[in-house]
């Protein structure tokens, strides 16, 4: 009894110890991402975990192990390094809002979280001309009385505390660009 709890106790170690390597290593990769939109305290966190580094085959053996058990994912879903601005694509039909397609809570959420996720990547022409076609063809098959919509990019600034502190409201800017009809 005492051997499988030392051994229990080990285990449990172990995994507290990779989780914490792995989630230092993916929030490292985090200075090289051109996706990232850091807030300085972020950035000056990735600066001091530069000095923290482990030979590779250690972070090999536990990289495959955080795949197994599936923390790989790492503290940046749960991160408190919010970002200041926020982008979404919203689809509009006579400038009223047309509701993206998702019959369950789930994948509603699931819908409005990709925004989140793919973020300043909607910034890039390409990309986001792609989400918006592929959104679009759903949107006219599921609202057959639509012809025409207008897709507008939503930007949201948000204020640091200190800018909270005076009273310094979100900034919301919305700029169509484009305006696509169904052939």
């Amino acid at each position: 009894m005492k051997t499988l709890k030392t051994l229990l106790c080990a285990l449990l170690l172990f995994h507290i110890v990779s989780s914490f390597v792995i989630n230092i290593q993916i929030i490292k990769t985090w200075k090289s991402s051109t996706y990232s939109s850091l807030n300085r305290y972020g950035k000056k966190i990735i600066n001091y975990l530069e000095f923290f580094n482990l030979p590779d085959g250690i972070q090999t053996g536990m990289r495959n192990y955080a795949y197994y058990t599936g923390i790989e994912r790492g503290y940046e879903y749960y991160s408190p390094n919010a970002a200041d601005k926020k982008t979404e694509i919203l689809f509009k039909h006579n400038n009223i809002p047309i509701v993206l397609p998702g019959k369950t809570f789930e994948s509603s959420f699931k819908i409005k979280s990709i925004f989140t996720i793919l973020g300043s990547q909607l910034e890039n022409e390409g990309f986001r001309n792609r989400v918006i076609q592929s959104m679009a063809v759903r949107l006219f098959t599921l609202h057959p009385q639509i012809n025409e919509m207008n897709v507008t990019i939503e930007k949201r600034y948000f204020p640091s505390l200190a800018e909270i502190k005076q009273d310094k409201p979100i900034k919301i800017e919305e700029t169509t660009v484009y305006n696509i009809k169904k052939n």
